[in-house]
């Protein structure tokens, strides 16, 4: 209970942090990605709606904003779990002063995760309101997708809390968004479905974390849901969760003995 308690108390600290950064968040989770649904899902998609695309009967909005949910929670994630924890461990050291108080590097990290959780689920759901207005989704379980997108933003926010706990050099920040993030966006089927890409190219994708929430909200959005896919979804996006999480309090463990 104390330990809960403690965790807690990290989340409090860290939404009392946010209350004065909020503003600068919110082009990076909520404006980007209703700017994405409407220039691309509505614009261009009446556009590509007209050359009669395989796309399993969907309009390209119907496409499109299922995939958006996701890559939100991964971009809301990303936010939280790289430059605020690059702060936290080596430019202010608020982390070292928390764990001078009864609070473990454990209850730290899950309260830091947890806080990611906050974060993205609120994102995702403004973000699935505004899709549900636009007639972007097709089923009654599109009320589950924001869950999936959490899922998503969870296991990207633990791998990424990871790395930024592990690595010595700030420049590897800017290429975490550079050389990861950024094309995880463009080729994980957010846009069109990977089946176009190349073989190898394919495989990659179908490897990536993204392409699973992706998939998997997409499916809750339109109604196409395949048992085994989902469940293969589900337990890779927690199994990369969990991993993620143990290699986090890992390295700040070593950090934070410094």
């Amino acid at each position: 209970m104390d330990s809960v308690r403690r965790t807690v108390a990290v989340v409090g600290w860290q939404a009392h942090s946010f209350r004065r950064l909020w503003r600068g968040s919110i082009t990076t989770s909520l404006l980007n990605p209703i700017f994405f649904l409407v220039s691309i899902g509505v614009l261009l998609g009446s556009l590509i709606d007209k050359s009669n695309p395989n796309l399993g009967g969907l309009s390209y909005l119907q496409f499109v904003a299922p995939a958006l949910l996701a890559t939100t929670a991964m971009q809301t994630a990303a936010s939280v779990t790289t430059f605020p924890v690059r702060a936290g461990l080596k430019w202010l050291r608020t982390y070292h002063a928390a764990v001078s108080t009864p609070i473990r590097v454990g209850e730290l990290v899950a309260g830091i995760l947890a806080w990611c959780g906050v974060r993205v689920i609120v994102a995702v759901t403004i973000f699935a309101v505004v899709a549900a207005i636009g007639g972007a989704f097709v089923s009654p379980l599109a009320v589950l997708a924001p869950f999936a997108a959490l899922l998503c933003g969870l296991a990207f926010g633990s791998v990424l809390a990871a790395i930024t706990s592990s690595v010595e050099g700030d420049e590897w920040l800017a290429a975490i968004f550079r050389f990861g993030l950024v094309p995880l966006f463009l080729f994980s089927g957010t846009f069109f479905p990977i089946s176009q890409l190349p073989l190898l190219l394919e495989a990659l994708a179908w490897a990536t974390p993204l392409w699973h929430g992706v998939a998997l909200c997409r499916s809750l959005a339109t109604d196409d849901i395949d048992p085994v896919l989902t469940a293969v979804h589900i337990t890779y996006l927690v199994a990369l969760t969990a991993v993620g999480t143990a290699l986090t309090v890992r390295a700040q463990r070593e950090k934070l003995r410094r």
